[in-house]
C-alpha cells in the first residue's frame, strides 16, 4: 500500500460524513472511493497495481455530491465514528502484499480491497475463493495485564508476532502498535495507533473480553492470558 501510515491514525475517532464512489473503472467498475470525514479533508482510495493507494483528495472533491455516486456499503455508516483501520494482506503462491484496509465502525466493518486490479468494497459479503488468501493480524497469542493500579492496561502479541499495547481510561479505549514492549522503541517511527473509541462513560475499567470485542480482536484458542501479580513483574497465568 502506498499511503502514509500515520495518516491512517488521523482518521480514527472521526465521524464519517459521507462516502462516494466513481464508476469509471473497466466495464463500469468502481475506480475510486472518497471518504469525507469530520475535521479531515477528503481521502481517496484507488487501485495502484495490486495494492491500494490512499491519498488526500483535491479540495474540489470535498463534498459527497462532487462524486459520480454513493457507495452504499460504506455510506450506511455515515455519521458513525471510524473506530479502527487495519491492513488486509493477500497471501498466495509466495506473494504477500497489502491488498486493502478494514474500516471498523461501532456497528460493523467495511473492507476496501484491490482484487485483480479492481477496487472492491465489501460489507458482510463473502468474496469467494479469494477469502482463503486474505488475512488480518487480529488474533492474539498472548495477553498480559501490566499494571496493578490500572486494571485495564495490557501488553499483547498477535499470532504473527506483532506487539500491541491496550489501554482503557476515562471511557476511551486505544490499541497501539509498537516495535516491542520496550517503551524506548515507541518513538522510532514504526508505531501506529490502530484503534480508538470513546464510550462516553468516563469509566476506568473494562473486562478483557469486552475490550477485545470493541477493538475487533480475538484470542487464539490456545492463547495465554496472564497478569503481573507484583510490582516486581511476576506473571500469574489466568488461562
Amino acid at each position: 500500500m502506498t499511503d502514509d501510515e500515520p495518516y491512517l491514525s488521523d482518521l480514527l475517532g472521526k465521524r464519517l460524513l459521507g462516502a462516494t464512489v466513481s464508476q469509471d473503472g473497466p466495464a463500469g467498475s468502481s475506480s475510486s472511493l472518497v471518504l469525507h470525514t469530520e475535521e479531515q479533508g477528503p481521502v481517496r482510495l484507488r487501485p495502484q497495481g495490486s495494492t491500494l493507494s490512499l491519498t488526500a483528495a483535491p479540495p474540489a472533491d470535498g463534498t459527497p455530491a462532487a462524486e459520480a455516486g454513493q457507495d452504499h456499503a460504506m455510506a450506511r455508516f455515515t455519521g458513525a465514528p471510524i473506530r479502527s483501520v487495519r491492513e488486509i494482506r493477500h497471501r498466495h503462491d509466495g506473494v504477500d502484499l497489502v491488498a486493502g484496509l478494514t474500516f471498523q465502525f461501532p456497528d460493523g466493518n467495511v473492507r476496501v480491497l484491490v482484487l485483480d486490479g479492481e477496487l472492491v468494497i465489501a460489507h458482510d459479503r463473502h468474496l469467494g475463493e479469494v477469502e482463503a488468501h486474505l488475512h488480518e493480524d487480529v488474533t492474539l497469542a498472548r495477553v498480559v495485564r501490566t499494571c496493578l493500579a490500572c486494571p485495564s492496561q495490557w501488553d499483547a502479541w498477535t499470532t504473527e508476532g506483532q506487539y500491541l499495547y491496550f489501554r482503557y481510561r476515562h471511557g476511551e479505549g486505544t490499541v497501539e502498535q509498537h516495535p516491542s514492549e520496550d517503551s524506548d522503541t515507541w518513538d522510532l517511527g514504526d508505531s501506529r495507533l490502530w484503534t480508538l473509541w470513546d464510550d462516553g462513560t468516563d469509566g476506568g475499567e473494562i473486562a478483557l473480553p469486552d475490550f477485545l470485542a470493541l477493538a475487533g480482536l480475538r484470542l487464539a484458542p490456545d492463547a495465554e492470558v496472564s497478569v503481573l501479580s507484583t510490582w516486581k513483574g511476576r506473571e500469574v497465568k489466568l488461562r
